[in-house]
Order: C-alpha cells, then sequence, then structure tokens
C-alpha cells in the first residue's frame, strides 16, 4: 500500500495535539471528511501477553500487538485516497490517538512520532467532541470513527471500548471505558447540532464477546462521550461495521495489522461493483460504497467477511471511487472431474472477442483461476487438440464484479 504522509499537510495542533492533518482554514477547502482513529495495545494496567500469566475476571484481558498500527495503517490508507483525489470529500481533519506496544514499534518505528499521546478515556473523550464540532459545521461534512483495540459487551446493544487506561482492578470497573452507542447517537441530528453531517461511517476492530465477570455488576453504564437527545427525524447515512459479530474475537498476528484492518485496507481500495457519474466528479468512475465494499471485504478475506457485521443506518453511503475496473478473481471448476485432463483451454475474451485472460489450473486438486479487471466477458472452453471431445462454445457475455458469486460451475458432458 501507499504509506503517503506529505509533510505540508501532517499539521499538528498546539490546541489539539491529537491532530496529524487540519486542514480546516485552508484557502479554498470547502466541506470535508473528518476522520478519527483510535489504536489501543500497550494498556497500562494489563499485563503482557508473553511475559505474564494473565488475571481472572477482567483481569484475563491483556496487552495487545496489532491495534496502534492498524489504526495508523487506516489513517495512511485515508490520506492516500484522499491525495489520489479518491474520496467523495476531501480530507479535511485527522485525529489519531495510539498506544502501541513493543511489536508494533519494532515493525513500524514511525509510530514512535505520531499521534498526540496515548489515548485514556479523558484524551479519546476530549477529541471526539472537537472532532462532532468540527462535523457540526455543516451538513456537507463527513465522518469516519475507527476504534481497533479491547471490546466487551453484556448485552446485545453495548459495545463497551476500553481506553488505554482501562483498569481491571479500578473502584469503578468501566470507568475509564466508553460505549459505541453514545458516541453514534450523540453524532444524530439534534437542536444542538441541526447541521451535522449525516454521512457518517463507523469502524470497529475489536472482539464482542461477554466476561463472566460483567454479570457481577449492577450495571454496565460507562460515562457519556455525548448527551444522546430523542429526535423525531434521523436522516443518516451511518453505517457501522463491526470486525465480527456477536459473541466473537478480533483476529490478528502480532506485529501486524489485524485481519480486519488488512480486509478494509484493500475494499477501502478496491472495492467497486458498479460504475455510475457522481457530483463532482468528472466522468463515469467505480463507485465504492458500503455496500461494495461489504463484497470486496469478502473477496479480500472470505472468512472475515462472514465474520464481520454491517449495522446501523445502513443507507448505501459513498465513500470514495476508483477511475479504473478494480481487481478481481475468478475462479472456476468443471464437472464432472474426470473430463479435466481432456481440457486444452481456458479463455476470458471482452465484449469485442479480445482475449483478456487464460485461465489456468496450478494443480488437479485446485480451481481455475485468474485475476482480471471487473467488466463484462465471455468465456470460452476450448478441448485438447489430440483429443475429439467436442468444445464449449463460448458464453454469452456476463458482467463479472466482486458481488458475482464464484465459483461457476460448468457441464462438460458424461464422463
Amino acid at each position: 500500500m501507499s504509506h503517503c504522509r506529505p509533510a505540508s499537510r501532517r499539521l499538528l495542533s498546539v490546541a489539539d495535539p491529537t491532530l496529524i492533518l487540519d486542514r480546516r482554514t485552508d484557502t479554498g477547502v470547502g466541506p470535508g471528511m473528518h476522520a478519527i482513529f483510535i489504536g489501543v495495545s500497550d494498556y497500562a494496567n494489563l499485563t503482557h501477553p508473553v511475559d505474564d500469566p494473565p488475571g481472572a475476571g477482567m483481569a484475563a484481558l491483556q496487552k495487545l500487538r496489532s491495534p496502534a498500527l492498524s489504526a495508523w495503517r487506516m489513517a495512511e490508507k485515508l490520506m492516500a485516497l484522499d491525495s489520489d483525489k479518491r474520496l467523495i470529500r476531501p480530507l479535511k481533519t485527522v485525529r489519531l490517538l495510539i498506544a502501541p506496544t513493543a511489536e508494533e514499534l519494532a515493525a513500524e518505528p514511525a509510530l514512535a512520532g505520531v499521534g498526540g499521546g496515548k489515548p485514556d478515556i479523558a484524551a479519546v473523550r476530549t477529541a471526539l467532541r472537537e472532532w462532532r464540532k468540527d462535523i457540526a459545521l455543516h451538513r456537507d461534512e463527513q465522518a469516519l470513527f475507527h476504534f481497533s483495540g479491547h471490546g466487551v459487551r453484556r448485552s446485545a446493544e453495548e459495545a463497551i471500548l476500553l481506553a488505554a487506561d482501562f483498569d481491571p482492578a479500578g473502584d469503578v470497573l468501566l470507568e475509564n471505558a466508553f460505549n459505541l452507542r453514545s458516541v453514534f447517537n450523540g453524532m444524530a441530528p439534534s437542536d444542538k447540532f441541526p447541521d451535522i453531517g449525516p454521512t457518517q461511517f463507523y469502524f470497529v476492530d475489536a472482539c464482542r464477546d461477554k466476561p463472566d465477570a460483567l454479570d457481577k455488576l449492577d450495571n454496565t453504564d460507562t460515562p457519556k462521550i455525548f448527551d444522546g437527545t430523542l429526535n423525531t427525524f434521523d436522516d443518516r447515512k451511518a453505517p457501522i461495521i463491526f470486525a465480527t459479530r456477536m459473541g466473537g474475537t478480533a483476529a490478528a498476528y502480532a506485529g501486524k495489522p489485524t485481519e480486519f484492518t488488512q480486509a478494509m485496507l484493500w475494499a477501502m481500495d478496491n472495492g467497486a461493483t458498479d460504475r455510475a457519474e457522481l457530483d463532482g466528479v468528472k466522468g463515469t468512475v467505480w463507485v465504492i460504497s458500503i455496500d461494495s465494499m461489504k463484497a470486496g471485504l469478502s473477496l479480500a478475506n472470505k472468512k472475515l467477511g462472514e465474520r464481520a457485521e454491517f449495522t446501523g443506518m445502513m443507507a448505501d453511503a459513498v465513500f470514495g471511487f476508483r477511475r479504473d475496473a478494480p481487481p478481481m478473481k475468478v475462479s472456476l471448476s468443471f464437472a464432472p472431474d474426470t473430463l479435466h485432463d481432456r481440457i486444452g483451454k481456458v479463455a476470458l475474451y471482452d465484449v469485442k472477442g479480445k482475449l483478456v485472460a487464460e485461465i489456468a489450473r496450478a494443480d488437479p486438486a485446485s480451481y481455475w483461476e485468474a485475476e482480471i479487471k471487473s467488466g463484462i466477458y465471455m468465456l470460452s472452453v476450448e478441448p485438447n487438440p489430440a483429443d475429439a471431445f467436442p468444445p464449449f462454445s463460448s458464453s454469452e457475455p456476463e458482467t463479472l464484479n466482486l458481488r458475482r458469486k464464484m465459483p461457476w460451475i460448468i457441464t462438460l458432458g458424461d464422463g
């Protein structure tokens, strides 16, 4: 991926040290996207997963070794897309709060010099409130929220996210945590913020299981980030993308971005299924929306695509676009297997009859696979030249994109 960090655009604000990009006062910059990334790996009051045995109850949670790096990689990707002018709204602010562990610093030394300090609950609360103020200025402002770290819940409605100073031995267990619901509800239009931008994206890269220790609490209330108001009108496009379904755990390898982040990086760049004209964008482009990113997520990591959950206000919010057709994999199998050795050539042609790709088979146990660009294709299966086996005539033109279910199964005849 591109590591786009133009120094002229990474302006550290004295008033808000979490800002790593601030274009609010730049001449000619209108409404834009405001992003906040929170990545917590080095939990001050949790043990290290290598050196120390876990405790009991909530103390069984340990430091993590991927979330801070994941938050940074997501921020990098967003800035790279902005540099390529591929976002619907130009990137206007980026706030970053990360607490990396040694494994992440070894993998990416730049983590030591970015962000505004550890994301303890006070810093998270302040940054989120400043973030909301920016989005509330105009209905064309957009919001992006990303959290990577420990998450817990007791009820189905909860997504409790733990800040860096979470203390399992504290007098109030969840005083250094916050509920996603408090953030989400507080971002709705209200009397105080009637013009808040309605297009909002929420990415939650955290576990959603239920520790038994929470069942012993009289309640699982956390300190509020925002007051939510009872609204009669909420026209937001505000999808929430969870790395895992209810009761699941997020996956990662030490010193690497989480599985969810790696798949989302691909989907944010390539997850387009349809072409369209967009307001303010010249020409016809491939649209990257929440719906198409879902297809992209499944292509990037099939198992993750099945685990991730898309919820919130799921009107199909447009995130960005790409000008060229996105890459995809095509995978085919033929029935019956006994006829495979009688196939000479499998190929895809465009609607003008030009050869686009020959589809190869690595070994007898694998599918026939090729990487192509999304588009309209005809499939041709030709016999082995030394065999009298009749060819499979070229198919009718078919649209292939990330939503198209694979593999195709084509019956050649009796084996």
